[in-house]
């Protein structure tokens, strides 16, 4: 059943890490992986990573997915040009508010009604759990709803957590915002993970926000320790990034189009060596 993890292990998982803004990013990498014919056989998403893997994976024709989520983009990125930052900090409010998320997941991403077993390439979605607290995923069963889980994912811890499943759930990125980890329980051999950095710009001050930096540094700990074990256990682990991403805000909505091409340039000194690695793996797993 579509949906539903294929018989063997998925070989080739991509992993969409957090970021709010530079989401827009991922659009570039799935553009460039998709260019030379490099489509994932499972998609990892976390928070906006969630997002953008539920709106690829949703549409049969993968070009047209990206054109859908370039447009989308367009579309959120003429409402942010031009304003002053009161108002443009009212409008992030507001698209992360329940009311304006689920529109555009239904509306604009066309996900209504949809449920994971409708993906192809299958979906994992990771959140945070409030209790126990942890890692909770989402996406195993075919009829589980997308978008609520979505919303899930992609929930501020403060203001809006959402109950799935009769748990208190909240934005994925506080217990991993780049989860490799769960590509490797999910059977994946080679892993391409897009690292969009985590709270804030390279560009800014340690001594701005030191309580927020602490929290900073311990997610990026985390997302090597995940990286390391993942290669530890005999997974070939790619990870995309770029300092011209993580100089952007996470609220920098007027910046998108930059973003795409910075996300499509940053896969492309990757894309022989995944092949590479790839092929390497298809001939071990037949031998």
């Amino acid at each position: 059943m579509i949906g539903r993890l294929p018989a063997r292990p998925p070989l080739f998982a991509l992993v969409l890490g957090g970021g709010a803004a530079r989401g827009a990013a991922h659009i570039g990498v799935l553009r460039a992986l998709s260019e030379e014919g490099l489509l994932p056989d499972l998609v990892v998403g976390v928070s906006i990573g969630s997002i953008v893997g539920a709106a690829f994976a949703m549409e049969a024709d993968h070009r047209r997915a990206i054109e859908r989520l370039r447009h989308v983009a367009t579309l959120l990125q003429g409402r942010f040009v031009d304003l002053p930052a009161p108002i443009k900090l009212a409008r992030v409010l507001r698209l992360f508010g329940r009311r304006q998320r689920r529109r555009w997941l239904e509306q604009e991403l066309g996900l209504k009604g949809a449920g994971f077993g409708s993906l192809r390439p299958p979906l994992r979605v990771t959140a945070t759990r409030l209790f126990p607290p942890g890692r909770a995923i989402l996406g195993a069963g075919p009829a589980e709803p997308v978008v609520e889980a979505l919303m899930a994912s992609s929930a501020l811890p403060s203001r809006f957590p959402v109950k799935y499943r009769g748990e208190f759930l909240f934005d994925g990125a506080l217990s991993g915002n780049l989860p490799t980890l769960t590509a490797l329980e999910q059977g994946a051999r080679v892993i391409v993970a897009v690292n969009l950095g985590f709270l804030f710009k390279r560009r800014m001050g340690l001594r701005r926000l030191l309580p927020w930096r602490v929290i900073d540094w311990a997610g990026k700990a985390q997302m090597r320790r995940e990286a390391g074990e993942c290669r530890r256990r005999g997974a070939v682990v790619f990870e995309i990034s770029s300092e011209r991403i993580e100089a952007e805000s996470i609220l920098g909505f007027e910046k998108l189009d930059k973003l795409i091409e910075e996300g499509y340039k940053a896969t492309q000194p990757y894309l022989l060596a995944i092949k590479g690695a790839l092929q390497k793996e298809r001939i071990v797993t037949h031998s």
